[in-house]
């Protein structure tokens, strides 16, 4: 009976790679490529890898062997894991953002779609993806072999300018190991072993970041797309002994209407965070500080956009502010409360009597209220949707309908007789109301 690992191997050169790419940036002098794949080098089972890649921009690939296939290709695996005893490992990359001031790439992981719903923000640092692809390569001499790491012969390698023609002279030998070696045996750490955040049951789509100037420091806002239709948005971890905020959950639309969502893209121009979806955009701005109407609202949202200004008395960005030694800001915890929640009503209260106007009528009726309290709207929540009061058995006066016409007379010689009649049904008395005053015939 063969090993797990076995049965894995001899199938290892028939698998097929089938890349989803995520991304790519531009740095340097080369091309960086994000994406997840089939992971042949996998052990056991069919699982599927996260990873960096890189190529040179100049690569024009090689002759004979490799024609018009890149040269200089390099990939290494992506670690975004829960650390413990048994990692728990978020393995399959959604979105990448990056921030070259820092050389930080942002990316959202989850687990597999036929999995438990679990997602990750990691973020990665471009030295630590340099030094991947410096180290040994990840090798397999045949389909019976195992994994073994293989010594890079170039560890410091740099592509040149774009105008340097240097893969033209490329040995045959050089094309042979760059068609063997590619696949890098380090994997790819993030800045921090945890990630910098982590939702169960949830899975993220797309992610921006804005980063924001406040007070005292930096901060990098986080906004994350979720599968049903909101958008999370987080305070990243200001220092590696520090933890992400969820700071409030944006409600795009009502419940009946959300759709997956499918670009997010900031416009700082405008402060504005643009939100495609299926057939229109949803323009959301970046800086909600009129939103907090008190200091202990404003200081407590924990949002560095926003802080209390001391002449004006009110919430406001820092541009915004007459004077900065009168701007106060506070960002040390996360808020108490820092989701967006649509309203529900409560439950009915008893019927009670009350009086109730119908025209020039007024009568007695039953009434019975509710309020939105259960909770609450917050944060930008939708208020409750129907009836806040409920009238019945209204009590209600007869009133008579117009006379008839008079009949014929009942004889066509001597003393007869001609009726018309009225009803008291205009309108009927109900529920305790009078009934009608006088004759309902006449002769």
């Amino acid at each position: 009976m063969p090993m797990c690992g076995e049965e894995k191997l001899s199938d290892a050169f028939v698998i097929e790679y089938k890349p989803n790419f995520v991304s790519s940036y531009d740095i340097g002098n080369f091309t960086y490529f994000f994406f997840r794949e089939n992971a042949v080098e996998h052990d056991c089972g069919k699982t599927v890898f996260s990873r960096a890649a890189r190529v040179c921009k100049n690569d024009i690939g090689g002759k004979f062997v490799l024609e018009d296939t890149w040269t200089t290709f390099m990939k290494a695996r992506l670690n975004c894991s829960r650390p413990g005893e048994i990692p728990f490992y978020y393995n399959e990359l959604q979105s990448t953002f990056f921030l070259p001031e820092l050389d930080l790439i942002y990316g959202i992981f989850t687990t597999n779609v036929n999995s438990i719903a679990a997602s990750a923000v990691c973020v990665f640092n471009l030295s630590a993806i340099t030094q991947a692809f410096n180290g040994p390569f990840k090798y397999q001499e045949n389909s019976r072999s195992a994994w073994l790491p293989y010594p890079n012969p170039n560890p410091n390698f740099q592509c040149g300018t774009m105008d340097q023609g240097l893969y033209v002279n490329l040995t045959e030998r050089n094309l042979q190991d760059a068609q063997k070696f590619f696949l890098m045996h380090e994997v790819v750490q993030p800045v921090i072993p945890i990630p910098y955040f982590m939702e169960d049951n949830s899975r993220f789509s797309h992610v921006v970041v804005d980063v924001v100037q406040g007070k005292d420091m930096l901060f990098h806002i986080i906004y994350l797309a979720t599968d049903y239709g909101t958008i999370k948005k987080v305070l990243a971890p200001v220092n590696q002994t520090s933890s992400s905020c969820l700071l409030e959950e944006i409600e795009l639309l009502p419940k009946s209407q959300r759709e997956p969502i499918r670009s997010l893209q900031i416009l700082h121009s405008q402060s504005v965070l643009f939100v495609g979806l299926q057939e229109h955009v949803i323009k959301v701005p970046l800086k909600r500080c009129p939103f907090y109407k008190t200091y202990s609202a404003c200081i407590g949202s924990q949002d560095p956009y926003c802080g209390w200004d001391m002449v004006m008395k009110k919430c406001t960005t820092l541009e915004e502010s007459l004077s900065m030694s009168q701007w106060e800001q506070s960002i040390t915890v996360c808020p108490m409360r820092n989701l967006t929640v649509d309203g529900h009503f409560g439950t009915w209260s008893q019927w009670k009597p009350c009086t109730h106007t119908d025209g020039a009528s007024v009568g007695s009726c039953l009434c019975r209220t509710r309020v939105c309290d259960s909770p609450a709207p917050q944060c930008g929540g939708w208020l409750c949707e129907g009836p806040t009061m409920e009238i019945a058995n209204c009590s209600r006066n007869g009133g008579w309908t117009p006379w008839t016409s008079w009949s014929p007379c009942s004889t066509t010689c001597g003393i007869g007789f001609q009726v018309r009649q009225r009803s008291c049904s205009n309108p009927t008395p109900r529920h305790g109301g009078r009934v009608c005053v006088g004759q309902n015939r006449e002769e």
